[in-house]
């Protein structure tokens, strides 16, 4: 063993590395995780997992940003930075690469409860209009746009303009009296010029200059004196598009540049979330969990499987190592699943200290030290090593660097050797690992370590199982028990002959067929509890689920009540505002009018007041049950019924056939019987009709805007809140409130009244055009 690179090596961890970079979405993440590997660094360790838990926890929730548009754009940025122009396809790929981080800057920063993510979208930049810039003036292929400067698009103008009337000359020699002149009756182009086909006997007759001639001097390629003009003019307008063009790029690169910091800043920050997010797909791909925080050096895996076998036929593995026990110990028969089991471990302490998700349902992990692994066929032609030589020389190296903590895994401890030494080295080996603080996985078919495992402290026997009815291994790992290699019966399956088998039978010594006999006999047992095992765990498990499902009802039971408060205190609040306004017009009109004749007027209109407030309070009292039974026939679909015995109202979902019907109140559905069932109007709809009447009435008088220039504060306060109420109940969006500048004293006041008042969503002064700080504009909701 030479230490984690080896070991990664013998658990393919270059295969799990290549699947996350398949889960990046960028150049730079897929760079970046190409060098992931296991930290020993406990800190480290949690930070990358929690990193890795928020982004999972984004997935899960639907709200993953893409960073499919940002691209290595360090180069360009470095270019800019320094003064120079980038060309248009550079700066192109700078602008999606600004949106793509714009956008996910956003996404990430409306999640709650994602500290690292959000500390690292801060370092995004956000930089809309440099986006803007660079969208409206470039393609993605680096073209320039003629919308990105008045200039250009005068230069692109002139430029078409002059090519048609260059083509319309040309083509009048070729379609006009001069057409018996031509060798061929069409224009062509040299050297980037108009031409026609002069036959050579009518050279002269036509003025221009000659750019070319046929090989056989019959005929001259001739740009006319007419066309020669319109050309350079078209040259002229060229001229000046290249040079607007490189006006708008080295304007774009400056702004570019002037951002350089940030933009590199930001694409350090997108490649580690890049990383991460790639860790939430491939463990979604895995339908993985994140690993959770256990005793040091100890993972305890449930249902866990190999992330590179197929998950659909791959058997899950439970067990726990290092915090119950220091080794585990698996016996069982060849191509039974032993080899499996152990990279499976290997690779989750692996995958859960690089930061990423685990293949498992359930891992509970603390950090380990070291990997050390001895996996697989050691032998090294070059080196002169058989196969057991590469084995000890990996072991070796182990002990010899090995530290408390560390995770040591051994495929066939003690194999390639005589059987006898073999297993007396394996012991000690196994023993020695232990002393050393190592937590030991390792595998063998050596009857002596059943034993060992057995009795010593801190060593656990595991088997893996073998169906003695089809004699095929079913890659169930059982714990507790030493396993059979089952190798004569394996044999016999293969095709050796029964009479050979037979005789290898006899061969074995009465004691050692006792305890193979034993040993089958456990495993039958430890089958046995394990179903029992897993018929309670499903059965606690479907016990869970029925208390989830529970409290989530009670939840939505009490989500629906929260709302039902909220409406009611919307609709107390609104009706209070009518009252107060009410109110305040009646001992107006008094003060204004003290006659008799207007008192009884006052006194009708207050004693309506009161009879709107009587009535809402009679529709939100809750109404005593009725015992009244109600014929069926009374309740039909659609219908809003109270049920005796609940308080609120519901909804009747179906047409009544029977005795009972399916009522929905509030998230919950039940069935409940017709005759405790009574019909009745809800609140809502009298409340609305009600709320509706007064806000037309409202809204056809309701103004939009008050001056409160050269009033006492006390009084602007009255006033301020009046015209409020007015404009809230009349359901206006905005409205504006005129303070004058002065001392500011009536601006403070106005925001304190705004600040208070719930029914306003938003405020602020006005633009210069409109008053500025002698005006506030509030918005309400």
């Amino acid at each position: 063993m030479h230490s984690v690179e080896h070991a990664l090596a013998v658990l393919e961890w270059e295969k799990i590395v290549a699947r996350l970079v398949e889960a990046c979405e960028t150049d730079l993440g897929k760079a970046q995780a190409a060098e992931t590997v296991p930290s020993f660094d406990e800190e480290q360790v949690w930070r990358e997992l929690e990193g890795t838990k928020e982004a999972d926890t984004l997935r899960v929730a639907g709200r993953l940003p893409s960073l499919q548009g940002v691209r290595d754009v360090r180069g360009a940025v470095t270019i800019a930075a320094k003064g120079a122009v980038c060309d248009g396809q550079s700066l192109y790929r700078v602008g999606t690469s600004l949106r793509a981080m714009g956008s996910a800057r956003k996404a990430v920063n409306d999640v709650e409860d994602a500290p690292l993510l959000q500390a690292l979208a801060k370092e995004l930049p956000d930089l809309p209009n440099l986006v803007v810039l660079i969208e409206k003036s470039l393609e993605a292929d680096g073209m320039v746009l003629s919308d990105a400067s008045p200039e250009l698009a005068a230069a692109r103008k002139r430029k078409t303009q002059a090519a048609q009337r260059s083509l319309e000359r040309i083509q009048s020699y070729v379609s006009g009296k001069t057409r018996d002149w031509l060798s061929d009756p069409l224009h062509t182009v040299r050297n980037g010029r108009h031409v026609i086909p002069l036959k050579a006997e009518y050279k002269g007759r036509i003025k221009g200059i000659v750019h070319d001639s046929s090989a056989s001097g019959q005929t001259v390629y001739v740009e006319p004196e007419d066309v020669v003009q319109a050309g350079n003019q078209f040259r002229e307008a060229e001229v000046a598009e290249k040079a607007e063009e490189e006006k708008v790029l080295a304007r774009i690169s400056a702004a570019v540049g002037g951002e350089a910091d940030a933009i590199k800043s930001g694409l350090v920050a997108a490649t580690r979330l890049d990383v991460l997010f790639a860790r939430a797909r491939y463990g979604a791909e895995l339908d993985g969990c994140v690993p959770t925080r256990g005793p040091d050096a100890s993972i305890r895996l449930t249902k866990a499987r190999h992330p590179l076998l197929d998950a659909k036929i791959a058997v899950p593995l439970s067990l726990n190592l290092g915090d119950e026990n220091d080794t585990l110990l698996i016996t069982g028969p060849n191509t039974g699943g032993k080899t499996v089991g152990i990279k499976t471990v290997g690779l989750a302490v692996a995958m859960a200290q690089a930061g990423m998700m685990v293949a498992a349902f359930e891992c509970k992990f603390g950090c380990f030290t070291q990997i050390w692994a001895d996996i697989g066929d050691e032998q090294s032609l070059q080196q002169s090593l058989s196969t057991f030589s590469g084995h000890i020389k990996n072991i070796a190296a182990a002990l010899k660097g090995l530290r408390r903590g560390s995770l040591v895994l051994l495929d066939e401890v003690g194999a390639g050797t005589d059987p006898t030494e073999g297993a007396s080295l394996a012991r000690a080996l196994l023993l020695a690992f232990q002393r050393g603080g190592a937590k030991t996985m390792a595998s063998t078919h050596y009857g002596e370590l059943k034993v060992l495992a057995t009795n010593q402290s801190g060593f656990v026997n595991a088997a893996m199982e073998f169906d003695l009815k089809s004699l095929r291994p079913t890659y169930h790992l059982l714990l507790g028990t030493p396993g059979s290699s089952h190798a004569l019966k394996i044999a016999e399956r293969y095709g050796i002959p029964p009479d050979v088998v037979q005789e290898a039978t006899e061969g074995i010594g009465d004691q050692a067929l006792d305890v193979a006999k034993m040993i089958e006999k456990l495993e039958a047992s430890q089958r046995l509890a394990q179903r029992a095992q897993g018929e309670a765990d499903r059965l606690t498990n479907r016990l869970k689920q029925v208390e989830r499902e529970a409290e989530a009802a009670i939840a939505r039971a009490d989500e629906t009540r929260r709302r039902v408060r909220e409406q009611s205190a919307q609709q107390l609040e609104e009706i209070l505002r009518e009252i107060r306004l009410e109110t305040a017009d009646v001992f107006e009109s008094i003060k204004k009018d003290p006659s008799q004749a207007n008192l009884d007027k006052a006194r009708q209109k207050l004693k309506q007041v009161q009879e709107v407030g009587q009535s809402f309070v009679r529709d939100i009292r809750p109404e005593q049950a009725k015992q009244t039974p109600q014929a069926p026939r009374e309740i039909t679909q659609g219908m809003t019924v109270r049920v005796t015995g609940f308080e609120g109202k519901g909804i009747v979902l179906e047409q009544p056939k029977g005795k009972s019907v399916m009522v929905q109140m509030g998230a919950l559905k039940m069935t409940v019987a017709l005759d405790k069932l009574v019909p009745v109007e809800t609140e809502a709809v009298k409340i609305q009709k009600r709320g509706t009447s007064m806000r037309l009435q409202r809204a056809q008088t309701v103004q939009r805007e008050i001056h409160l220039r050269q009033m006492r504060a006390e009084d602007a306060v009255d006033v301020l809140e009046k015209f409020l109420d007015e404009a809230i109940l009349a359901g206006v969006s905005s409205v504006r409130i005129v303070h004058g500048k002065g001392e500011g004293i009536l601006r403070q006041v106005t925001q304190d009244v705004l600040r208070r008042n719930r029914a306003i969503r938003s405020h602020q002064l006005a633009d210069a055009t409109e008053g500025g700080e002698g005006v506030t504009v509030a918005q309400l909701q």
